[in-house]
């Protein structure tokens, strides 16, 4: 006779209590319910759903991943957060936040049924940065998601359109509110620490920063680097004080942007036009600019003047990546073009990271813009770091 779903739920959450403090304090937050309508196991970010034909089916060890999976899923937001990206290609979305939350689990040492998806190239990245890259192998072969990892069972869901918004119905029909997952993973972290048996693996320390902490998108990130403050109010005009006219006076502020493509290869063309377009709108909000384009591979490449970019734009070069050669060119560039004014210099590299940075260090604010896949934050020894996502 088979063990009631509610009784292999409880013992799993016991187990996992005792085993992982932090998965098993989640744990403690969510509501469930049984649902045939699904094929597996499933969330809508509020709750767990679980066919219980195919939990039936798991060993003890599997049902505690699947249960883990499921967990994360909604504790890291996976539906809210990528909610637009779902509409539009649930099985890429699926995919990608399955890559994420299964090397969690492997990372772990926490059993998944045999089939489970797993790319631990990948897994150590954001989800978005994983469905970026997953999109840019797709448009080069448009069998790539089945051949490389089969058909994704669906696991993250629209909400419940029985329960209201922010309510689960849960396993005795009642609508229950949906957890605050971030206070839920700060207390779980807390709890954790204090019993010194916190969570472990590669994408684990991104993933509490991501979540954790306010983010920006990177579009608002590059367009504050080159605008913000650039035009704002530098003094009065004098010729007007006299006559107790006090006017913003915007002379001396000329901004000159510097913008480095890396060619090698890691740039998806998507990614790239978008970077562009922000580039080509943030200046254009700037009065007085000034500025070149580069690609640059182990050498640089001039491409055109910064306020040609939507003319004149186009790759050259390509192969390996060196950055001394930018470090170079930025301080020629300083030496050469600015005076000893009020003239600003914002070099702005669009790059995946993975190069030599030597021991050359500019001496002129610097923006790294990382495309998907790059090297992780605490990589790039100097500068500010913007994560280039694609939508």
């Amino acid at each position: 006779m088979a063990t009631p779903l509610k009784d292999r739920l409880t013992k799993a959450r016991v187990k996992l209590l005792k085993r992982s403090p932090f998965f098993g304090t989640l744990l403690l937050n969510a509501p469930w319910r049984e649902d045939t309508s699904i094929p597996t196991a499933a969330t809508d970010g509020r709750g767990l759903m679980f066919n219980p034909d195919f939990v039936e089916r798991l060993n003890e060890k599997q049902l505690n991943g699947v249960l883990v999976h499921e967990l994360l899923h909604c504790s890291l937001l996976h539906v809210p957060r990528m909610k637009d990206l779902f509409r539009v290609d649930p099985a890429t979305s699926n995919i990608a936040a399955d890559i994420v939350v299964n090397g969690i689990i492997d990372d772990n040492g926490l059993e998944l049924p045999d089939d489970a998806i797993r790319d631990n190239k990948l897994k150590h990245l954001s989800v978005r940065e994983v469905y970026s890259i997953l999109k840019q192998n797709q448009a080069k072969n448009p069998n790539y998601l089945k051949n490389k990892y089969g058909i994704s069972n669906y696991c993250l869901q629209e909400p419940d359109p029985n329960g209201q918004d922010g309510e689960f119905v849960d396993q005795d029909g009642n609508k229950v509110d949906a957890p605050d997952w971030k206070d839920a993973m700060n207390k779980a972290a807390t709890i954790a620490r204090m019993k010194k048996a916190g969570p472990i693996g590669a994408g684990m320390e991104r993933i509490f920063k991501e979540l954790l902490e306010p983010t920006i998108d990177w579009r608002t990130v590059l367009f504050k680097y080159i605008t913000e403050s650039r035009n704002d109010f530098e003094g009065y005009d004098r010729r007007f004080v006299y006559n107790n006219l006090y006017i913003d006076d915007f002379s001396g502020s000329k901004v000159h942007v510097l913008v480095y493509i890396d060619v090698s290869g890691s740039i998806d063309e998507e990614i790239l036009t978008e970077f562009m377009s922000e580039i080509h709108g943030a200046i254009n909000a700037v009065s007085e600019i000034e500025g070149q384009v580069h690609c640059f591979d182990t050498e640089l490449h001039y491409v055109c003047d910064i306020q040609d970019i939507a003319t004149d734009f186009k790759l050259i070069g390509g192969g390996g990546t060196c950055f001394e050669c930018i470090f170079k060119h930025i301080e020629a560039y300083k030496d050469e073009n600015m005076s000893a004014d009020q003239s600003q210099l914002l070099p702005i590299i669009l790059t995946d990271g993975y190069a030599s940075f030597h021991t050359l260090t500019p001496t002129a604010p610097l923006l790294w813009a990382i495309s998907p896949g790059g090297v992780d934050d605490h990589v790039i020894p100097f500068g500010d770091v913007v994560r280039i996502e694609g939508t």
